[in-house]
Order: structure tokens, then sequence, then C-alpha cells
């Protein structure tokens, strides 16, 4: 999926990934159904859940014979930095996402989780998640960090910025990311908590975009956390 980066490059590379809130952040390395291998970036929501983009876990309209559908593993590596993985890596095939994306491919509907076998979060940490009006999101600076392909393989790059506009599935923000970002937490900081108010999955000439959580992502959110 495109991603941007609009004039300069504002991401600022995260080292200390070992640390709360940077080691709530994951680097995955999918493997696709046809054996290919792609990158993404996910975030802990519970002791066993990843969230990240519905693209991540099923691939969709690929246009390659035997690519689409859902990734047979993913490897999970919490706060990596390169060749360091802190928190080690876990593979899981227990994916999640929706009818509105495995079936209809609709980007309105670009969000998932991986399931872990083992209680990884318990060691990082995680986010919470909130729904949000539009004048909150509106009126609050939003934040990305994610494993972007354009950068030294496996470093977490951070940017933030005010959002850029909102419906009801979607927020956008002139935050720079990359391919590999997908499935970063969009999110807000508030009373030294961190909250996700999106999932980042696509780009754009003049802003990039992740699925708002609504009432019904957030639900989702909670099934697959519990």
């Amino acid at each position: 999926m495109a991603e941007s980066v609009h004039g300069p490059d504002d991401r600022i590379q995260i080292t200390s990934t070992s640390v709360y809130p940077w080691r709530v952040h994951c680097s995955l390395l999918i493997t696709a159904a046809d054996g290919s291998r792609w990158i993404g970036t996910g975030w802990f929501i519970g002791p066993r859940t990843v969230m990240t983009a519905g693209h991540v876990v099923y691939i969709k309209n690929s246009g390659v014979p035997g690519r689409d559908g859902w990734a047979t593993r993913v490897d999970v590596m919490p706060g990596r930095n390169g060749a360091q993985l802190p928190f080690g890596s876990v593979t899981s095939s227990n994916l999640r996402s929706v009818t509105g994306w495995t079936a209809w491919g609709d980007q309105n509907y670009d969000y998932g989780a991986i399931l872990l076998p083992t209680d990884l979060g318990s060691r990082t940490g995680w986010f919470g998640f909130g729904v949000y009006s539009d004048a909150d999101l509106l009126g609050s600076t939003l934040n990305v960090a994610g494993y972007p392909g354009d950068k030294p393989a496996g470093t977490l790059w951070y940017h933030w910025n005010r959002a850029a506009s909102v419906n009801s599935r979607k927020v956008y923000y002139d935050i720079d990311t990359m391919g590999g970002q997908s499935g970063s937490s969009v999110y807000r900081i508030m009373s030294g908590g961190r909250y996700g108010a999106a999932i980042h999955a696509y780009g754009g000439a003049t802003t990039n975009s992740g699925t708002r959580v609504s009432s019904p992502v957030a639900n989702n959110m909670l099934a697959w956390k519990a």
C-alpha cells in the first residue's frame, strides 16, 4: 500500500525501544499464502493481542495468483531495534479481521489483529484505545510510530501532527509514514497514557490515513483482547 512523506521527512528514529511506550510497537514479518514475505507494524492492546491493519493479516486484491487470503504466519518482534530483539520474537497464525475487509476489500474496514500464544504483552505493556468525537480528534495531536521499509531494517521511527480531517470511518493526518508502517497505532497522549484513535493503513498525496476506532471497531478490539 502506497504511503507518503509530505515535504521534508520529519520522522525521528527511536533507539530506546526496550522501554515503555516504544516497546509496545511491534515489527511484523508476514508470510503470505504464496510464500512471499512482507513487513508491517503492530501494537499491543492486551497481553496476547497485537492490533494491526487488515491488509497485514489478510491480503486482498494483490493480483498475484495464490497470494490473497490469510497470512500463513506472522512473526511479532516487540521493541525491535535493527538486529536487537529485546523481547524476542513470537510466531502466530491466529489472525483476525472483519468481513468488510476480507470479503469486500473496503478500505474503511482495514483493520485486524494477531492473537499470540503467550502473554508477551504482560512484559511490554499495551496501549488503551477509545472512541473519540470529531472535535476531540481535530483538536488533538496524533502520534504514529512504526517500522518503515525505507529506513534501515527493523528500526522504529516516530512522527506527530494534528489531525487534518475526519469522517465516520477514517482519520486523516499529515504525519510522515512509508510502507511497512501499516498497522501502526495512531494514538493520543492523555494524562500520561497512550490511547489508540485509529489504525494507520494508507498514504495519500497530501495526507495519510487510518481506520478510525469507531464504536463497532472498539467492540471488536475488546472481543479480540478478551
